[in-house]
């Protein structure tokens, strides 16, 4: 006894390391791989700017100007948490390390908390009116202002000098993962980078009009320095109540401290905008339903005509029903739900199309309620069932008759056991030992759900929500997800040692 609780234990404090390593492979690709929360952000703004001008809608520019300026980029990397390298964004998901928390404080807590938020508000308004009257005074020249200073755009790529073009070019190919050093480069060689153009930092000296560029330069110098006092104290004073502001005058509540997913903080979904934990608990459900029905009736029907079918081996039963498991292993489960909603569903209009309830199912009594949802859940449990149907059949008959020809059984029939008690109290306990060491995969398949099946079938399950975030590339879903599903397979692992254990008092783990 003492050796197997070792070995448990062992089991056990494998999860934790097993657990990290998945996951940190996991985040780490997901970091690195290209088509991201930005990529999509930039990729729906030129689709829409492209639907626009289909339809005769507004004309936005060229693609360079279809892009996040500077600010959004910064404040996506920051809600997306991309702006910390790996090994740190992933201590943070994890909940070990603690994270900045910045959350914009609503209009209603404004209104509510005048005393407190009133003279935010009137130093985040005064540094809005200065900045937008010097950039008013610079468009007159088609200039704008960038980092405090002040630049004028450039036509394209071609006009930074050849020995900056090809490097800028490498690293715009590399995408976010280098906008950094593309900044910090063209900074430091008197260029700019606005995500919407390249930008040149006007020179007082250089030709042409370098009188007039130092007149205007001169003329907006007390409206640079105005503004910066006015945003280092505005950011002196919200930093000293806990708040950060940002260049359009939005106070957000900072925060430093654990929100991982060990603190049950999952993130929010890109494309659903609502806390992950929600939409995986939510899906959960459906997909228990169906999976644990499935697996369950699969049990009471496979067993048994296992065990008939070893009994009454190579008779036409057997015969017939060999036919019938292996046409039903070679049609896969959603092929199956297909042919019986185009059947059942649309020919004959006996069974709903797909879902997992009716519309009005809250107002229907008790039978009908018990009714409706076995109209529904018809098709897509028997998809699920034929999924494993041929395996585990052929697997309990051969178990089966294997253990009717060991040598425990001959002795039991010639002590003069009846039939029955030979087969299902010492053969069936035996033969049962091959199907318990699947248990484990089956309630992480029970728990993931079935995409082809959910899809087919349109069920609102954990299957069909991880396929669609992976299409999607909503990471914080993806990772919820595999969270789940790698701690289910692993403590389902474990659950099948004990079972297979339990069952044959011959195995012992040491």
């Amino acid at each position: 006894m003492s050796g197997m609780l070792s070995y448990f234990t062992r089991r056990l404090l494998l999860v934790p390391l097993t657990f990290v390593v998945i996951t940190f492979l996991v985040y780490a690709i997901l970091r690195v791989v290209p088509g991201g929360p930005i990529e999509q952000a930039e990729a729906a703004l030129k689709a829409a700017a492209m639907s626009g001008e289909s339809g005769g809608g507004l004309d936005l520019g060229s693609e360079a100007d279809l892009e996040l300026d500077e600010d959004a980029f910064r404040e996506l990397q920051r809600f997306y948490a991309l702006d910390q390298p790996v090994a740190v964004g992933y201590l943070q998901w994890l909940g070990v390390l603690p994270r900045e928390v910045r959350r914009r404080v609503p209009r209603s807590t404004l209104e509510r908390d005048k005393a407190v938020f009133e003279p935010l508000q009137q130093l985040a308004s005064a540094a809005v009116r200065v900045r937008t009257e010097i950039e008013q005074a610079l468009a007159e020249h088609g200039w704008l202002l960038w980092r405090g200073e002040v630049y004028e755009p450039l036509e394209g790529i071609d006009a930074l000098p050849a020995d900056l073009r090809e490097r800028v070019r490498e690293l715009e190919a590399r995408g976010i993962g280098a906008r950094d050093e593309l900044i910090a480069l063209l900074t430091s060689r008197g260029f700019g980078y606005t995500r919407v153009r390249l930008l040149r930092r006007i020179d007082p000296d250089a030709e042409p009009a370098a009188s007039e560029r130092a007149a205007v330069l001169e003329k907006i110098a007390p409206a640079l320095d105005a503004l910066r006092l006015a945003q280092a104290k505005r950011d002196e004073v919200a930093r000293e109540h806990g708040y950060e502001i940002d260049d359009e005058g939005r106070i957000y509540r900072v925060e430093r401290r654990f929100a991982g997913i060990l603190e049950g903080e999952f993130g929010t979904s890109y494309t659903h905008n609502e806390p992950v934990l929600r939409l995986i608990t939510s899906k959960f459900k459906v997909s228990i339903i169906f999976g644990l029905t499935g697996y369950l009736l699969t049990w009471l029907v496979c067993v048994p005509l296992g065990i008939v079918k070893a009994i009454r081996h190579r008779s036409w039963f057997d015969t017939l029903s060999s036919f019938v498991v292996f046409l039903g292993y070679a049609m896969p489960g959603f092929v199956v739900a297909l042919l019986l909603l185009s059947t059942l569903a649309v020919r004959v209009d006996w069974i709903p199309l797909g879902g997992f309830q009716s519309e009005h199912f809250a107002d229907m009594t008790l039978p009908q309620q018990i009714w409706d949802r076995f109209r529904h859940m018809l098709i897509p449990v028997i998809g699920y069932m034929v999924g494993s149907f041929a395996t585990m059949t052929i697997l309990m008959k051969n178990s089966l008759m294997e253990n009717l020809g060991a040598d425990y059984v001959r002795t039991a029939f010639a002590k003069g056991l009846s039939e029955r008690r030979v087969i299902y109290v010492h053969a069936l306990r035996n033969s049962l030992i091959p199907i318990t060491a699947g248990i484990g995969n089956a309630i992480g398949l029970l728990f993931a759900g079935s995409f082809l099946i959910e899809y087919t079938c349109n069920i609102p399950g954990m299957g069909l929500l991880g396929y669609e975030a992976v299409i999607q590339r909503d990471y914080p879903i993806i990772l919820g997800i595999l969270v789940f599903g790698v701690l289910i397979r692993l403590f389902g692992n474990i659950l099948s040692d004990l079972i297979w254990a339990w069952i044959d008092p011959r195995i012992r783990f040491q």
